[in-house]
This record gives structure tokens, C-alpha cells and sequence, in this order.
């Protein structure tokens, strides 16, 4: 399968064999997939930000030296489930998933790790249950938004911000 690798801040196309999905994990087909501004930043950044991952206690955050597999902003279809999954969700089902990837004992962030290739690819793995099919027929290329949107809506859920706060008052309390 082509595949785009990230090494050195170099994006190439390469080719890779098919992932195997293992035990929890399924795999899909990429529909979409997102360039997220933390892929942006980390292709030329990512030694640093890795520094920081380390001392938070996640040793496997991409470095420039390694082939990394960059996309956590996807929207696929699901092609195979591994061992022990429910299969809650069929096969052929159009699905977003958070982009967290159990490999054995540990999760790897999708997309910045090795250990979990991400959706610039044609096809990838994620986690069965962390996976949400995509309702009503929903197109690919808006049910991709649904991590970056996801991300935001915290955002403001925790800036606690409401319909009677003007903008520059809203902006004010967000720098305090």
C-alpha cells in the first residue's frame, strides 16, 4: 500500500505492506484523512516536542531520525477486525475513531508515533472501541472534522464561554 513517510522533516511516498490487525484493533480503508496544525508543527519540531512528551511520561513520540506515518485527523471504512473484537461495527461501515492505538501493553498516539502509523495511508489501524460509526450518511470529507471540531468544542466548554459575553470580554478572561 503507498503510504506518505515523514523522516528528517521529508514527506515521501513509500510502500508498505498491509497492517495486520491485532488483538482489539480493526483495520480500515482511508477515506479522508486531515493535515492537522501538530503535524505541520511536529515534522519540523518533533524532537522537541517529544522532550516534552517524555517528561510526561510517553517515551514513544516520533523523532526526526525515525519513518513515521504522520495523519490523526481521519474518517475511514472498516475492511477487517482482529482477534477478540465485538464487531459492533460491520465491515463496510464508515467510521472516526480517537486517534489512540493499544499495541500490546502500551497506546501510541496515532499518526505521532511509529508504533501507530496514521491515516496518510491507504489503510491503518485504530481501536475497535475507540471507534464512532459515522451517522446519516454523513460525507467523509466533513465527518473527517470531527476530531479538530471535537478538540475546539472542549475548548470552549472549558473557557465556559456564553451567549452574553462580548468577544473582547471573552478574549480578556481567556489571557487571565
Amino acid at each position: 500500500m503507498k503510504a506518505v513517510n515523514c523522516k528528517e522533516g521529508q514527506l515521501t511516498v513509500i510502500d508498505l505492506p498491509t497492517p495486520t490487525p491485532e488483538e482489539g484493533q480493526v483495520l480500515i480503508d482511508v477515506l479522508r484523512c486531515g493535515i492537522c496544525g501538530s503535524d505541520l508543527h511536529a515534522r519540523h519540531h518533533c524532537n522537541e516536542m517529544a522532550d516534552v512528551a517524555l517528561e510526561t511520561g510517553y517515551a514513544d513520540f516520533m523523532r526526526s531520525d525515525q519513518d513515521v506515518v504522520m495523519g490523526h485527523e481521519f474518517c475511514g471504512e472498516i475492511v477487517e477486525h482482529g482477534p477478540s473484537c465485538r464487531r459492533s461495527v460491520p465491515r463496510g461501515t464508515t467510521v472516526v475513531s480517537l486517534p489512540l492505538l493499544r499495541v500490546g501493553k502500551d497506546i501510541h498516539a496515532t499518526g505521532l508515533s511509529v508504533a501507530a502509523p496514521g491515516a496518510y495511508a491507504e489503510q491503518m489501524l485504530v481501536q475497535e472501541s475507540l471507534t464512532v460509526p459515522v451517522p446519516n450518511g454523513l460525507a467523509p470529507g466533513v465527518a473527517v472534522l470531527t476530531e479538530p471540531m471535537a478538540v475546539g468544542w472542549h475548548a470552549v466548554r472549558r473557557g465556559e464561554v456564553k451567549k452574553s459575553r462580548s468577544s473582547s470580554a471573552a478574549g480578556r478572561s481567556a489571557c487571565r
